[in-house]
């Protein structure tokens, strides 16, 4: 997996990164330097951020990517008939992935994307699978598929054995998991992780229509876990309840 300082950025439409507002800077200074991309007074340059990514930006973004560039017959080499989307978030939602998809699938030839996200596991196989992850662990960034504090396959089985489990069972791993945080053995982005893959399991098994009523508990939880003093135990076990 190439870093950002390594690869060839525009070579792709639609990027995955992991990381913050370092990772945007460097990405945004590699545009201009690199690719002589104008960043600023350029209609058709987007940087967006966003607390969680909803089925209403999805369609917002689709109608700004439909139209061609502005600038497409510029004789100014800063602007080179493309469109560039930078979108940073925290969280989106499954409808949202959903509605993204056709769009990564098949990108106007003139637009690319950057999704700048804090892991990996915000998204659903069937999105990652039409990105082109870049490693952004060379400039401070937690790495892609899971290098942060739980391994991607110890998750997953944490995951899998949470949904089969019957609720007491669900609220003795939430106690667990609690438990490791506060003696710093794992700290809150694992309690994250652990919510953004129990989503996709969830939804994989009979997608929005069968289990709504836990998928809407997942995302709450999730919008209150990035408050800044939330109660990730009473999140967790609303979650475990409602599964």
């Amino acid at each position: 997996m190439a870093s950002v300082k390594d690869v060839d950025i525009l070579s792709h439409h639609a990027y995955l990164i992991v990381g913050g507002d370092s990772v945007k800077a460097e990405l945004i200074s590699m545009l201009e330097k690199n690719h002589k991309i104008a960043v600023h007074g350029n209609p058709d340059f987007f940087d967006r951020g966003y607390e969680t990514f909803t089925i209403d930006d999805a369609r917002e973004l689709k109608s700004l990517a439909g139209t061609r560039p502005i600038m497409a017959n510029s004789n100014s080499v800063d602007l080179a008939g493309k469109k560039i989307f930078i979108l940073t978030m925290n969280g989106i939602t499954v409808e949202a992935q959903n509605a993204l998809l056709k769009l990564l699938e098949e990108p106007p030839e003139y637009a690319h994307f950057f999704l700048i996200i804090p892991s990996a596991h915000l998204l659903l196989p069937t999105v990652k699978s039409r990105m082109s992850a870049i490693d952004a662990g060379s400039i401070g960034a937690r790495g892609l598929e899971g290098k942060g504090n739980q391994n991607d396959s110890e998750l997953i089985e944490t995951v899998k054995k949470f949904v089969t489990s019957p609720k007491p069972k669900r609220l003795e791993q939430v106690k667990s998991l609690m438990d490791a945080i506060s003696k710093e053995k794992k700290t809150k982005q694992d309690a994250i992780d652990f919510i953004n893959v129990l989503e996709s399991a969830v939804y994989s098994n009979g997608g929005v229509k069968k289990n709504a009523e836990a998928l809407k508990s997942i995302e709450l939880a999730r919008k209150y876990m990035n408050d800044r003093s939330p109660s990730l135990k009473m999140l967790l076990e609303y979650v475990a309840l409602s599964i």
